[in-house]
């Protein structure tokens, strides 16, 4: 009996330390995967979500530099493989738009993320890459109240952004080689004239890849907000220049034109997104 109690223990165990999972989401009119990891030696702090590019795996989103970063930050890490069909995504429809279906769907593996883990899911970090900058944009001007930051590299086109979003963090990439770099960089001046608290990078001789460079601004930018409720609000410490990639500190300010001139969250943060190595 002891023996029998002792094997069905560490078979519990073994499942609550299970660091990768998948399941499937029904709902909102589709079905979608979901792939999660947690580290089985950090009790998180919050998740982070990385969508793929188009129709893309959420399991393959999960590569061993995710999961270190993860770790390093007590984060969970949640990917979803959507999945289009045909242009309908083109049309207006389909999971870019998170307002029809892929966002609820997104809520629900959020809700169920923290009945396993317990997890706050309330706010949480974006990255999404091409399709996946599509939604991660989308779903922070859904729904801004459950975003604490997002970082969106290289969408074909992009929704306008409204005050709802005016307090989210962002940092909005593209390559200067990449066909949707115009729209892009469209976005996030649209940003900027609201005030939004966005950081602008992009990388010369850059097409539509994911390079080194962007995946370490990304986690520069999204680990600085990875232990903070909300926004700061305190007033930055640093400023960038967007054509030249250089900061300064908050009393020379005044050196950037102010068209050209970004808050930077941290020097941390400022001292990646000086760096170009690609």
């Amino acid at each position: 009996m002891i023996a029998m109690i002792y094997y069905f223990l560490t078979l519990f165990c073994c499942v609550l330390s299970a660091a990768e999972e998948r399941w499937v989401v029904a709902g909102q009119g589709m079905n979608v995967a979901f792939d999660s990891w947690q580290s089985d030696d950090a009790k998180a702090a919050a998740i982070l979500v990385l969508i793929s590019g188009y129709n893309g795996s959420g399991k393959e989103m999960l590569d061993l530099r995710w999961k270190e970063f993860a770790e390093k930050n007590a984060l969970i890490l949640l990917a979803p493989s959507f999945q289009a069909e045909g242009f309908e995504n083109t049309w207006g429809e389909g999971y870019y738009y998170p307002e029809q279906g892929s966002g609820g769907v997104l809520e629900m593996a959020l809700n169920e993320l923290t009945r396993r883990t317990g997890v706050n899911s309330d706010a949480v970090l974006l990255f999404g890459f091409s399709a996946g900058a599509h939604f991660a944009h989308r779903f922070a001007l859904w729904k801004p109240q459950r975003v604490k930051a997002f970082a969106a590299y290289s969408a074909g086109w992009w929704s306008e952004p409204t005050e709802a979003v005016r307090r989210v963090p962002a940092l909005i990439m593209c390559g200067e080689a990449d066909p949707r770099y115009a729209a892009t960089f469209e976005f996030f001046k649209m940003g900027q004239h609201l005030g939004c608290p966005w950081v602008w990078r992009s990388y010369t001789h850059t097409g539509h890849e994911l390079t080194s460079s962007v995946r370490n601004m990304a986690e520069a930018f999204l680990g600085h907000f990875a232990f903070r409720k909300e926004p700061s609000e305190m007033p930055a410490l640093c400023y960038g220049d967007i054509q030249t990639f250089k900061s300064v500190p908050l009393a020379e300010k005044e050196v950037i034109p102010e068209e050209f001139r970004i808050e930077l969250p941290s020097q941390a943060v400022a001292d990646v997104w000086e760096k170009e190595t690609e």
